[in-house]
């Protein structure tokens, strides 16, 4: 019976081996998605200590200064996860091995090894070789956190500096009115393919990024009450509106767009909401005001001098459809990440009247 267990110690010890490497390669390693128990844990973990952080916060401002926790308290615990699994499966194997003949002599034993510190090293060759493996093990780990960590912080810059620009152009609250009217000041409304073009870039992007690593969408915007799920919905509006009131010769860039940015959107709201029914996205809400307001947006348009479509009502049950599309991402995304959008973020609200060009500061 004795031997029994000992033969079972091992051969726990090496699953939990297996499944560290298992989780080290899916979680650092592999350019695509692969779901992980302790990247899983680490993610809820963090994510529910920052809520319960922002739970009394007065404004979105302090808020985003303390949701900025959350990508060091994912890496922490992720860490800290992964050094416990090694030293728990060396325990075991050391114990069944007979190397060390008590718990809490293998215990030490395999943390000794793992933190390189070697104030306990097992007598046999057996042990020494072990103890040689798991230190690698451990300098792996540190060496891995200093390389991805960076990439995640390079990530988010990326992210942030396009937000920046749309921001800058369009005041504290972005809407599809204020950003065409932006193009238009710019010079740019009548020529807006290239625009578009790097939005697709971006939400290209934003889709590599952070589906790969969810942690991602929940870290804040570098700059003070700007938000990537608030600019993602005034850029999808301001795409289906043109798609919808234009001929589809003059809208070829901002209909990919539109449609890589709701594909991206889509995917990042159902790997932060696994249990969202499928038919979620199938239910076309339609806001009062969005369709009271149609007209004010439509005719804007007319005014810059955009080849529209004669009909209107044509384009305003287009651009509702359109809009179906994506209202629930960016809802899902909003609550998720703590990342507020005023409702129906179409119009433009009481303070787009302030100065877009007010510097933006830090958070």
């Amino acid at each position: 019976m004795d031997m029994l267990l000992h033969i079972l110690a091992v051969l726990v010890g090496l699953f939990a081996l297996f499944l560290y490497f298992r989780s080290i390669v899916r979680v650092v390693l592999i350019n695509r998605r692969e779901r992980d128990f302790i990247e899983r844990f680490a993610r809820f973990g963090a994510v529910s200590i920052v809520h319960a952080m922002v739970a009394n916060a007065k404004d979105y401002g302090q808020t985003q200064r303390r949701q900025a926790w959350v990508l060091p308290l994912f890496i922490f615990i992720a860490v800290v996860s992964w050094f416990l699994l090694v030293q728990v499966a060396f325990t075991l194997i050391l114990w069944g091995l007979g190397i060390e003949t008590h718990w809490g002599y293998a215990f030490t034993a395999s943390g000794s090894a793992l933190s390189t510190l070697g104030f306990k090293t097992p007598p046999s060759l057996t042990g020494e070789f072990l103890a040689i493996f798991e230190a690698a093990i451990g300098l792996a780990v540190v060496i891995l956190l200093f390389t991805f960590v960076p990439g995640y912080q390079a990530a988010v810059q990326i992210r942030e500096r396009k937000v920046g620009w749309l921001y800058a152009r369009t005041g504290r609250r972005p809407t599809t009115s204020s950003l065409i009217e932006s193009l238009q000041r710019s010079g740019q409304i009548e020529h807006h393919a290239g625009v578009w073009q790097d939005w697709e870039q971006w939400f290209r992007g934003v889709l590599e990024t952070h589906s790969i690593s969810p942690i991602l969408a929940y870290v804040p915007a570098i700059y003070r009450g700007t938000s990537w799920v608030g600019a993602a919905a005034a850029v999808l509006d301001a795409t289906s509106l043109l798609s919808a009131c234009q001929e589809a010769e003059h809208t070829e860039s901002a209909r990919i767009c539109r449609e890589i940015g709701c594909a991206a959107l889509k995917n990042i709201a159902i790997e932060l909401n696994p249990k969202i029914p499928a038919d979620a996205w199938t239910h076309q809400s339609v806001d009062p005001q969005l369709i009271e307001h149609f007209d004010h947006l439509y005719d804007r348009l007319k005014e810059i001098g955009l080849p529209l479509k004669a009909d209107r009502e044509e384009c305003r049950t287009a651009f509702i459809a359109l809009r179906a599309d994506y209202e629930t991402s960016i809802r899902l995304l909003a609550e998720s990440t703590l990342m507020p959008v005023e409702e129906p973020w179409i119009l433009p609200h009481p303070h787009q009247a302030e100065r877009v060009s007010t510097p933006p500061t830090l958070a």
